[in-house]
């Protein structure tokens, strides 16, 4: 079924996260509109063009009045005409998700979807797609749903419960080795879940010390439960004399070098691993804006990882806002880290497999 979605007055409706579940669940959404109160009618009528299901948000004491004539109550849900209405005060995720999912399933018995889900990363959606095209155009059944966000592409592989159940794997075997490289996680989490995960299970304890990003590592890795286990210290080091304070880089090479420079950050994280209480660090240094200053171009951002082993370094220019520049540098740190992990997991493989292979 065809879903609109009319915010009157206010909109809470996440429309990125209504098209996903309207895709999961079988539907496609063709529009979100938002207007005031005296254009309902107008807004109700654009959308009867195009929707099967039209659900109201917001200010729904406006829209009861505007059709009091054709309803004698207010009704949660109703017909007219054919077309099927929603009402709710806000149309958050978890009435998405919840009453109008379980709304449609009641329209439509015959079809059952599930999807698979693959969290992808530094893949644009273009890119994606193309990297699927073959696939695409071999599988009928199987109908694909990209979903952007910055960086970052869930990309669902929707098939009807009809489909034969031995069928799945290979489906599944073949989009992992199409999409391998930039896939990070099989279901609906978030980088920071991901790496908190694999912190906890390598037993590993995190450090940070934040610049440009401004303690939005920090927040990110502890905005999930748990995170006394891996995580051991933030610190903002924002000025000269923090950084030379507390990580203990002399002021005059950062002086000499920049503040927005590879000696800074890699000063930074040096000092973080010199407290010997972490095994892994994070650190960054740049210029998130809104002005160039002296400091270095817009966007400029260098990010160290590392252990006691080896600290690396990458440089990137971000080309957004002061607010996305620091957006994607924790997006970036934090893939780093995933990164990091993975090689971590993999050479640990590599070591019990060569201990099994000498007994």
């Amino acid at each position: 079924m065809k879903i609109g979605f009319l915010s009157i007055d206010v909109k809470t409706v996440d429309e990125r996260e209504a098209r996903i579940a309207m895709f999961d669940n079988g539907h496609t959404v063709e529009m979100f509109l938002t207007v005031p109160a005296e254009n309902i009618e107008w807004a109700v009528t654009q959308m009867r063009t195009v929707c099967d299901v039209i659900v109201i948000e917001g200010n729904t004491d406006a829209f009861y009045d505007a059709y009091k004539d054709r309803l004698s109550a207010s009704p949660e849900n109703f017909e007219i005409d054919g077309k099927c209405y929603a009402v709710t005060k806000s149309a958050d995720n978890v009435f998405v998700w919840g009453r109008l999912v379980s709304l449609l399933s009641s329209k439509n018995r015959k079809n059952r979807y599930k999807s698979i889900i693959f969290k992808t990363y530094g893949k644009s959606e273009a890119e994606l797609r193309a990297m699927l095209k073959d696939f695409i155009k071999a599988n009928k059944k199987i109908k694909i749903g990209f979903f952007p966000e910055s960086d970052e592409c869930e990309v669902h592989a929707r098939y009807p419960l009809s489909l034969e159940l031995s069928a799945l794997p290979d489906i599944s075997m073949q989009i992992n080795k199409i999409l391998y490289s930039c896939i990070y996680a099989y279901e609906r989490m978030s980088v920071a879940e991901v790496v908190a995960k694999m912190l906890t299970e390598n037993g590993l304890k995190l450090k940070t010390a934040e610049s440009f990003t401004g303690g939005a590592i920090a927040r990110a890795i502890t905005s999930v439960a748990g995170a006394s286990a891996y995580f051991s210290e933030g610190l903002v080091t924002y000025s000269i004399e923090s950084k030379s304070k507390r990580l203990f880089i002399p002021k005059d090479d950062i002086t000499e070098h920049g503040v927005i420079s590879s000696d800074t950050v890699f000063g930074m994280a040096a000092g973080l691993l010199a407290s010997g209480d972490c095994d892994v660090v994070i650190a960054t240094t740049g210029n998130a804006g809104p002005s160039a200053g002296g400091s270095g171009d817009i966007g400029l951002c260098y990010i160290a990882i590392g252990d006691a082993k080896a600290v690396h370094i990458v440089k990137y220019t971000f080309d957004g806002d002061r607010t996305q520049n620091i957006q994607s540098g924790v997006k970036k740190a934090l893939f780093l880290l995933y990164e990091y992990l993975a090689c971590y997991e993999a050479d640990n493989a590599e070591r019990v497999d060569a201990a099994t292979d000498g007994q």
